[in-house]
């Protein structure tokens, strides 16, 4: 009896010292994979913290190369002297011309009176009839520097036997009656306007370009 008893004792001892011996092994296992893991992911995360780092050096230098160039272009942009004199010391509501950077040309709002002339123009290989309007009175100014446009080779505008100045009209701003009371007007039923002189091209003009713009009827 006493040798069952003993032989029982031993295979429970046995037992568990088996138990126990899993039990370590799968914690060991459990710290190995574990802690490999860990330096595994660990390591991941520097590498990825140091591509980012790289990243935004990368974003900063673009930046101040950004600002830099656009330093640069603002010390480049050139300065506008332009300069603007009132004609004759005079601005109202009927006439209001500036002469730009002193030359021999207004620009601004005037009256012109005359009528209607269409005339047939020329330029680079282009003929085209244009509207044209015949001036008899209005801006002495405007008048001046039309006619001494002719004078000096401008061929955009002419003028008559009369010497006076026969210029291209500009109609698109205007209503379609205004537009029909201007091509009605002749020698005999002249009409008055308020125009808008703006600065004339040099070389290269199309034909029938057209630097003064009606407004309105007068």
């Amino acid at each position: 009896m006493e040798k069952q008893t003993t032989s029982q004792s031993i295979k429970q001892a046995q037992s568990l010292k088996t138990a126990w011996a899993i039990v370590v092994c799968a914690i060991v296992t459990a710290l190995t994979v574990g802690g490999g893991i860990y330096f595994w992911q660990n390591s991941k995360l520097k590498t990825s913290e140091q591509k980012l780092q790289k990243r935004i050096v990368l974003l900063q230098n673009k930046l101040t190369q950004i600002q830099n160039e656009n330093n640069i272009s603002k010390t480049k942009t050139p300065v506008n002297n332009t300069t603007y004199n009132l004609t004759n010391n005079l601005c109202t509501i009927n006439e209001c011309l500036f002469n730009r950077d002193n030359s021999n040309y207004p620009l601004g709002i005037a009256i012109i009176k005359g009528y209607y002339s269409p005339v047939e123009r020329s330029a680079w290989g282009e003929t085209k009839k244009c509207d044209s309007f015949t001036i008899t009175g209005g801006s002495k100014e405007l008048i001046r520097a039309m006619v001494n446009l002719v004078d000096i080779g401008n061929t955009v505008h002419s003028k008559n036997e009369l010497n006076q100045p026969v210029i291209n009209l500009g109609l698109g701003l205007i209503s379609q009656s205004e537009k029909q009371s201007i091509l009605d007007s002749t020698v005999n039923n002249q009409i008055e306007l308020i125009v808008l002189s703006e600065s004339p091209l040099g070389m290269g003009a199309p034909a029938c370009f057209q630097d003064v713009i009606v407004l309105r009827k007068k």
